[in-house]
């Protein structure tokens, strides 16, 4: 899986935004006939444009929560590899040599 890619999420967004201007200049001079295309084509790119923000920043909501638990992950994970885990090898290890010392 690949993540977002910032710089084409922006390349798109302001190209929604140029299209919404010209429809929005378009629309000041209507001929009586394609008033009511310009205005459903509008809505249509206001509308997929704000859809696609809302999505980016759940995304980077998303992308936060997940930087933390992997920054809690390997806290743990150190705590246990060196405290825990480390201290009961050592001592194992000094069970064992006294086993084999008999």
């Amino acid at each position: 899986m690949q993540g977002i890619n910032r710089s084409q999420h922006e390349h798109l967004k302001s190209l929604l935004i140029k299209l919404e201007e010209n429809l929005r200049m378009e629309q000041t001079c209507p001929t009586d006939e394609n008033g009511l295309q310009l205005l459903a084509e509008l809505e249509a790119t206001r509308s997929k444009r704000l859809q696609m923000q809302a999505l980016y920043i759940e995304y980077l909501k998303k992308l936060a929560d997940i930087e933390m638990h992997i920054a809690l992950y390997k806290t743990v994970y150190n705590d246990v590899s060196i405290n825990f885990v480390s201290n009961r090898i050592r001592k194992l290890n000094k069970s064992e040599r006294l086993k084999c010392n008999k």
